[in-house]
């Protein structure tokens, strides 16, 4: 047999046991979704193997009907995560699939940033701080830092959370362009507490002085006495990327916000900002 049949025949060989280790490790069959699993299949196999690849030799490496993968790759190039060779007619990964991969890379980037300075801000207030990102219609706690103290409040990361009760919410709306916080909430809203905004022009008014004076606050507006303190997050772009701060119980508040601006300022400048929105705002910064 040829070198190059040889190749092939190893890598058709490595990709179908791939594929029954993880089989193997998968949950019950009515669960599952053939049309997505293949799609995956192929999607996969291109990325460890990069080149274009025409239907024909994608069904022959992975064991899926040509009609089947003939009409994947289609509605993959419809949705440009593959290109098609207008000569050869075959397909391989586009660009999209890398900016969608980037996408998490740069959320993970954020948090990998952020750590050290959530971690300094915890050490001077003894209070839970937490980054949060805009997720769609909510917001995702990307990352957390709990004191070691008797009692605090403690919040997971990976929570999805409400925009309009939350501090770190109000932080990323304030630097969204209307129109955009307008599709997002609707005219009145959940209340969730006696002291939740609900009226959607009032939650706008309230962002204008989260604009001024770069603090958002939660007074018991999520939850009964819990409280927090908030200030947005600037990416290279000058665009807002997230909204950090303290979170803590009524009765142990504190006024911290510029130790809550001084880490916005550090976790911004870490990922890139060069923008002036925090001069003035925070004493001793130029």
């Amino acid at each position: 047999m040829p070198k190059s049949n040889e190749a092939k025949a190893r890598v058709e060989r490595m990709h179908v046991q791939e594929r029954k280790s993880v089989a193997s490790k998968q949950g019950p069959l009515k669960y599952r979704s053939p049309a997505v699993l293949r799609a995956l299949d192929i999607m996969e196999f291109m990325s460890k193997h990069p080149r274009p690849y025409g239907a024909t030799e994608l069904s022959r490496c992975l064991k899926i009907p040509k009609n089947t993968v003939s009409r994947i790759l289609r509605s993959l190039a419809d949705r440009e995560y593959t290109v098609q060779d207008p000569v050869s007619g075959e397909y391989q990964l586009s660009t999209r699939v890398f900016t969608l991969g980037m996408s998490l890379y740069t959320r993970f980037e954020l948090r990998q940033r952020a750590r050290p300075h959530l971690e300094w801000l915890c050490r001077q207030t003894a209070e839970t701080c937490q980054i949060q990102v805009p997720h769609g219609d909510k917001v995702l706690v990307l990352d957390t830092v709990s004191p070691e103290v008797p009692y605090y409040f403690r919040v997971v990361p990976g929570g999805l959370l409400d925009y309009h009760p939350n501090a770190f919410g109000k932080n990323i709306m304030a630097f969204m362009p209307e129109e955009e916080v307008c599709k997002i909430l609707p005219p009145r809203m959940d209340r969730l507490t006696p002291n939740t905004i609900v009226l959607r022009n009032e939650f706008l008014a309230q962002l204008e002085e989260v604009r001024t004076t770069g603090l958002a606050y939660d007074n018991e507006e999520y939850l009964m006495g819990i409280f927090c303190i908030g200030a947005p997050v600037f990416d290279a772009e000058g665009k807002v990327a997230a909204g950090l701060g303290i979170t803590g119980l009524m009765h142990t508040r504190a006024p911290f916000e510029q130790e809550v601006l001084t880490c916005a300022f550090r976790v911004s400048k870490d990922i890139g900002y060069t923008g002036s929105f925090f001069t003035g705002k925070i004493k001793g910064l130029p």
